[in-house]
């Protein structure tokens, strides 16, 4: 895999197609700069999930649960 570049557009490329896109523009560069435009994955521990205490009923822990999930599928 090679990162080439255009301008402000960076794309990550297999060795051959990375060959035939430098003859028309492209030029290659680090993938330190690949990797600095690429969206950062989230952890569980850094969403502030609300914990399920045991007072609430059975229908609030759901609701809870399915706030949290829907968070956390947001943050992706």
């Amino acid at each position: 895999m090679k990162t080439i570049k255009r301008g402000e557009k960076i794309e990550r490329v297999d060795d051959a197609t990375a060959h035939n896109m430098t003859q028309y523009g492209w030029e290659y560069c680090p993938k330190s700069e690949w990797k600095a435009l690429k969206p950062k994955k989230v952890s569980n521990k850094q969403l502030n999930t609300e914990e399920v205490s045991d007072n609430l009923s059975d229908k609030k822990k759901r609701k809870v649960r399915k706030d949290n999930k829907r968070k956390k599928y947001e943050s992706k």
